[in-house]
């Protein structure tokens, strides 16, 4: 069971596709992280990727912020060999 918090790479999560952000919402999030990210997400592994489970507005305002990690909580199997 997965259950550590790690800096995982931004380009191997994928998102929830069902969830649309405002831009507004993702720029105020941005914002707040620029001053650094307080909450890890939460994602799952499945196939050769993560996907994410709660957080996808912090994904995707550190994606435009240009940041390659982010905080993540592994939920679930880990893969054995689990990509950075």
């Amino acid at each position: 069971m997965g259950g550590d918090i790690r800096e995982i790479q931004t380009g191997r999560i994928s998102p929830n596709r069902r969830l649309v952000y405002s831009e507004e919402s993702i720029e105020k999030m941005e914002t707040s992280l620029r001053e650094g990210q307080r909450e890890p997400i939460l994602i799952s592994f499945e196939h050769d990727h993560f996907r994410i489970i709660d957080g996808e507005k912090r994904w995707r305002a550190c994606r435009r912020l240009g940041l390659a990690t982010i905080r993540a909580l592994i939920l679930g199997p880990e893969p054995r060999h689990s990509p950075p």
